[in-house]
């Protein structure tokens, strides 16, 4: 008998959904603590649920879904992962229909979903195509083993950067003592990203401070890799952040975002930013990072000189309902 169900949040549905997302994804490990530590940290004024999908007393599918922010808030975000013992049953379909029945509830007008251009997400593209979903966007995905970066090669350009004044720091271990620290670093952060290129549909959406603070403290505390800062003078000019999930990959970091405010870039920022970001993290053990671009974002250019891979694009698709 085959039956969907709401998320309770018990430890053993989090373990579960951990078993499911691991059959599915290619190049990353879920753990149910830091699952857990995610969800209890979900914004309370935004509808976010799970869709339990039971063979019986088996979980053998999830999808998760989210409420958009502010401009996006009748937008439906979604992950679907399936057993793929159980393809080509239709099980897909029937967590999608589930999904447009739940998210009226916010008078959603579009859906929106990634996967990758991987053979495991092939079923679901082909779901996509189905329901008449377009592809709005491309992001090349990129993976380095940073010990094999020449650092040295680097330390002229950060040399001449520093006699002009620019500087890096980095932002838990050495920047809590600055004047509004936290202030300017969220500036920094929501000047930088309004500057990434996002899917047709999707605007970006600032987080409330406090909720930016509970977040960056999680951080911290919780998936801290690095977050190094360029300064010129009292301004914050770059940064990169780079997360660490210990219980699921402690050798691997993801990149948050890498960027340098207009009036500084095509200097070589970005690139001495990420150089020592590296350095710091190669002195914790880590010995990978993961990043992404949108297709046509010329900052991959940063990431293929320095060594970086590509690896399966990620492609981003939306459905006007």
């Amino acid at each position: 008998m085959i039956s969907i169900k709401l998320f309770t949040a018990s430890d053993y549905e989090f373990k579960e959904c951990a078993r499911i997302d691991n059959l599915v994804q290619h190049d990353s490990v879920s753990h149910p603590d830091e699952d857990k530590n995610e969800w209890s940290l979900r914004d309370r004024n935004i509808i976010r649920d799970r869709l339990m999908l039971y063979k019986k007393d088996t979980l053998i599918g999830v999808l998760y879904f989210s409420q958009g922010r502010d401009e996006n808030s009748k937008t439906a975000f979604y992950t679907l992962h399936l057993n793929p013992q159980y393809n080509n049953h239709g099980y897909r379909e029937l967590l999608f229909s589930k999904l447009l029945e739940q998210i009226k509830q916010f008078d959603c007008n579009l859906v929106h979903t990634s996967i990758y251009d991987h053979p495991n997400y092939k079923e679901h593209k082909k779901l996509l195509i189905k329901k008449d979903f377009q592809l709005v966007q491309t992001n090349r995905e990129y993976s380095c083993d940073i010990r094999n970066v020449d650092i040295d090669k680097y330390q002229p350009l950060i040399t001449k950067l520093e006699s002009e004044g620019v500087r890096f720091y980095d932002s838990k271990e050495e920047m809590l003592g600055f004047v509004n620290h936290y202030k300017k670093l969220e500036q920094l952060e929501w000047e930088i990203t309004q500057d990434i290129p996002i899917p047709t549909g999707i605007k970006h959406t600032r987080l409330p401070f406090k909720r930016w603070m509970k977040l960056c403290l999680d951080f911290y505390q919780k998936s801290y890799g690095v977050d190094l800062v360029a300064t010129f003078g009292n301004q914050y000019i770059g940064l990169t952040d780079i997360f660490v999930f210990g219980k699921s990959e402690p050798h691997k970091g993801w990149t948050g975002s890498l960027g340098v405010i207009k009036d500084f870039r095509r200097r070589g920022i970005a690139t001495a930013i990420k150089i020592k970001a590296i350095e710091k993290l190669l002195k914790k053990g880590i010995t990978e990072i993961r990043t992404d671009n949108e297709k046509n974002n010329p900052m991959y250019k940063i990431n293929v000189a320095l060594g970086f891979k590509p690896v399966p694009f990620s492609l981003d698709y939306s459905k006007n309902i």
